[in-house]
C-alpha cells in the first residue's frame, strides 16, 4: 500500500507494472520524481482512475502521455472526454493524436466545437481519416467554415470552391459520403462517377458564389 523507500526506479517499474503498488493519492505523489512512473501507475490502473478521476488531479499534458501509453481505445477515448478540447486549436500535435483515436474507435464525441473539429481535421493524417472525420464532424460548420477545412486539405480536396474545375476524387466510402454531404448543403453543384473511363467521382462545382 506504500511505495518502498530506496528502490531504483527500474525495480519500482516492476512493481508498478506488476500491480503491486496500490494506486492512490499517496502512491502517485510518491513518485513525483519521476514522470514516466507516475503516468505507468494511472495507465495500469486506468479503470480505476477512470472510475474516479478526483483520485489525483491531472493537467491535460499529462493525459495526452496516457493517450500515447498501452492502455485500450474505449479508455483513451474516455480520457479525451476530460480534456479541454478547445486547446486543440493551438496544439497541432495533440490534434493529430487525439483524431487518430476518435477516427480509430469511429465514436462521436459530443462535447467538441467547431474550430476543436477543425483542427482535428486539419491535423489527421492519413488523408482518408482527415476527410472520415470531415464527414462525422461537418454538422458542427457553418458553410464559411468547410470552405476553410476544404482549402487546407490537399489537392483535389482543396479545388473544391466556386469556379469552372472539375475536381475528381478517388471513389472511396470516404469520398463518397464527402461528395454526398456538399451536394446537400449547396455547398457543390452536384457530383457523379465517371464510370466510363476511371470510375472517379466528379465534383462540379458552382460557377460563382
Amino acid at each position: 500500500k506504500k511505495l518502498p523507500e530506496g528502490l531504483e526506479p527500474a525495480k519500482l517499474q516492476i512493481l508498478v507494472a506488476e500491480r503491486k503498488i496500490t494506486f492512490t493519492k499517496e502512491s502517485f505523489d510518491a513518485l513525483a520524481a519521476n514522470k514516466d512512473l507516475q503516468v505507468l501507475i494511472v495507465a495500469t490502473n486506468i479503470d480505476s482512475y477512470l472510475s474516479d478521476s478526483s483520485i489525483v488531479s491531472l493537467d491535460d499534458e499529462f493525459l495526452e502521455k496516457i493517450l500515447q501509453s498501452d492502455i485500450n481505445n474505449s479508455a483513451k477515448i474516455e480520457i479525451i472526454k476530460l480534456m479541454d478540447l478547445e486547446a486543440l486549436v493551438s496544439l497541432p500535435e495533440r490534434s493529430a493524436l487525439v483524431g487518430q483515436i476518435i477516427n480509430r474507435e469511429n465514436i462521436k464525441i459530443t462535447n467538441l466545437s467547431a474550430s476543436s473539429a477543425q483542427s482535428l481535421i486539419i491535423n489527421a493524417n492519413p488523408i482518408a481519416a482527415q476527410i472520415s472525420l470531415f464527414n462525422q464532424y461537418n454538422s458542427l460548420m457553418s458553410d464559411e467554415e468547410v470552405h476553410y477545412v476544404l482549402g487546407k486539405l490537399p489537392r483535389p480536396f482543396s479545388e473544391i470552391k466556386t469556379g469552372y474545375v472539375t475536381p475528381r476524387l478517388k471513389n472511396t466510402v470516404e469520398n463518397r459520403g464527402l461528395v454526398e454531404w456538399l451536394d446537400s448543403r449547396n455547398i457543390i453543384s452536384s457530383w457523379s462517377v465517371d464510370s466510363f473511363l476511371s470510375d472517379d467521382i466528379k465534383v462540379n462545382l458552382y460557377r460563382r458564389s
